[in-house]
């Protein structure tokens, strides 16, 4: 019981704080509780073992941050399509797919795949 407490404990800091070190975390946890920083590290790493959190950088010096939910990844695409067409339109639209297909080749194939099941789905009803 107390190590999921923890575990949530943790997890919330680092999306309320955004970037953090272990040693950033250890220090807001200290406030409330005695914990060595052996232990928040353990914590995290099984977070990023789990999926639950990413890790950036060295060995010295590793970076935590959320992973983004579903639905915050939903807000920003639909904000930056939202954006994207407003200002630019097809030309916009245009750009975007060659971004796309620089970044990402087989992305485009991916979205012909998703924009054929929506066809299909909206032929259904």
């Amino acid at each position: 019981m107390y190590t999921e407490s923890l575990r949530q404990k943790v997890i919330w800091l680092v999306r309320e704080k955004g970037p953090c070190s272990a040693s950033d975390v250890c220090e807001t946890l200290r406030q409330t509780r005695s914990i060595s920083l052996n232990a928040v590290q353990t914590v995290l790493n099984r977070l990023v073992e789990q999926d639950l959190l990413i890790r950036t950088g060295t060995r010295r010096l590793y970076v935590y941050e959320a992973k983004p939910s579903d639905e915050a990844i939903k807000e920003t695409a639909t904000r930056a399509a939202i954006d994207l067409l407003s200002q630019s339109g097809e030309v916009g639209f245009s750009h975007f797919l060659d971004a796309i297909d620089q970044i990402q080749p087989d992305a485009i194939e991916k979205l012909e795949d998703l924009l054929a099941q929506r066809r299909a789905k909206e032929n259904e009803s």
